[in-house]
């Protein structure tokens, strides 16, 4: 296993997962997984992996040669293993043997090899005997890392220009409303339990609630504010890893030093524990650094470091009244934004601020805003890339803010990342509040064998989905 972070900066992290329960009987095949969720997927091209729920359904019929765990690791999937020479200018992947691709044909290592070359033109990239060899350009220390992102996956596309992939399902049908998988009885990991997964598309979350509470569904999303509806009714959860960061960020023209005693006073009110433990109902934790603890290992060494101290009150009071008012902007579409956001009104109210929550409708015009509460996706990756992607989600604005240099990159040592981190908190002008995890509602009928039906990456693992009791043969 290709470890990523540390071993004096790992540390150890608890994750709710719901795997299967003592009383589980051995799983049988045949049924129709359903699964509920809020949002609509319109195309499945593995070309563009793009994000969210899609992200979560491509692999389920495309793989890549390797795949991130949740305990900062690589492990096989495509590829049995592989190997570099010393300079990492030569990669030797593996590629796993009699693999059937969905149309019932035997994956080969040029197809393999095609795949990647299409993917990175300015790769060599060629196949000989049971391996691809890749010679990146540069030479990349740490290419699994990159061959592990969907955008990898082995989709070999047919004289139609159909993609036919390797994974547990194929697509059977894909509309506004339903999105249809069928069980690929090749697989080479064994196939799946389920007969079919149907994935039934743009469901508001609290119907997805009164479906799985009435039996008509297995499979939710789930606000981490509606856990304890659901525990209070006998029904399980699972839960990834915290994977998606809320942050606050100031806009330019209260980013500069002549509001630093308000930043200071915001971000020295935020009680992150009490948000995490009790409004987010443990489904999150306190986020010291933009990168969570279990990814980078080193969030913890900057909350010893660098403790948040609330300026004098006086020093507030003193400022006007217009400079001690902030407008907080949220997307409509976001409930545990808006909900984080009601929290902070609370807090900062303690430490003299006042703060009004403005949700403009979508596509509406509205007030300028003073800071803005952000919703940033968290990759399952090395930390340098991860923190990457979470500056670029928040965009190159926000980041000029407090820095014009150079993001660490790929196979940046741990380090840099840190230093990188510790500038971006530097002036209060970016503020990470919490990291929450994926959450889903389960069914009474579904069960899991062998790893939990939502992994620690947020990746579904419905190919060990089995169903129990009489619907396990329902549509």
């Amino acid at each position: 296993m290709t470890r990523f972070t540390s071993a004096l900066l790992a540390t150890a992290s608890a994750v709710a997962l719901a795997g299967p329960p003592a009383h589980a009987a051995r799983p049988h095949y045949g049924g129709t997984l359903s699964v509920q969720i809020d949002g609509t997927i319109r195309s499945l091209d593995p070309n563009d992996p793009g994000a969210g729920t899609a992200a979560r359904v491509l692999p389920l019929m495309f793989e890549t040669l390797v795949v991130a765990d949740g305990d900062g690791g690589l492990r096989p999937s495509l590829a049995t293993s592989w190997e570099r020479d010393a300079g990492s200018n030569r990669w030797r992947f593996h590629v796993r043997q009699g693999v059937k691709l969905h149309d019932g044909s035997t994956l080969e290592p040029a197809q393999v090899a095609a795949v990647l070359a299409t993917q990175e033109r300015g790769w060599n990239v060629l196949s000989d005997g049971d391996a691809v060899v890749v010679e990146p350009q540069p030479p990349q220390s740490d290419l699994p890392w990159t061959l592990s992102e969907p955008r990898y996956a082995v989709a070999i596309r047919t004289a139609s220009g159909a993609a036919v992939g390797t994974g547990p399902f194929q697509l059977e049908s894909l509309s506004p409303s339903r999105i249809r998988l069928r069980a690929h009885d090749g697989y080479w990991g064994a196939r799946a339990f389920v007969d079919a997964v149907q994935i039934e598309q743009g469901t508001a979350l609290r119907d997805q609630l009164t479906n799985l509470e009435g039996g008509r569904t297995d499979i939710v999303s789930v606000r981490p504010t509606d856990v304890r509806r659901l525990t209070d009714r006998g029904l399980r959860t699972a839960t990834s890893r915290p994977l998606v960061l809320f942050a606050l960020v100031f806009e330019p023209y209260r980013a500069q030093s002549a509001d630093d005693v308000v930043r200071a006073a915001l971000t020295a009110s935020i009680d992150r524990a009490t948000l995490s433990a009790v409004l987010l109902q443990h489904q999150a934790e306190p986020a010291m650094a933009f990168l969570p603890a279990w990814l980078s290992g080193y969030a913890p060494l900057l909350k010893k470091e660098a403790p948040r101290r609330a300026p004098p009150r006086a020093a507030v009071s003193a400022l006007p009244a217009d400079r001690r008012s902030l407008s907080l902007r949220v997307e409509s579409a976001d409930p545990i934004a808006r909900t984080i956001a009601e929290r902070i009104v609370v807090d900062a109210r303690e430490g003299g601020l006042t703060v009004t929550v403005q949700v403009p409708a979508a596509g509406a015009l509205a007030p300028r805003p003073d800071v803005r509460l952000v919703r940033v996706p968290v990759t399952a990756t090395t930390p340098e890339r991860a923190l990457a992607r979470v500056a670029q989600a928040l965009g190159p604005r926000a980041i000029g803010l407090v820095t014009h240099d150079p993001l660490p990159p790929p196979g940046a040592p741990l380090e840099t990342v840190l230093h990188m981190e510790r500038t971006l908190l530097a002036y209060d002008v970016l503020l990470p509040i919490v990291h929450v995890a994926d959450v889903y509602g389960l069914g009474d009928r579904v069960e899991s064998w062998g790893e939990p039906l939502v992994l620690p990456t947020g990746a579904w693992n419905f190919a060990g989905a089995w169903l129990r009791g009489d619907r396990a043969g329902a549509p």
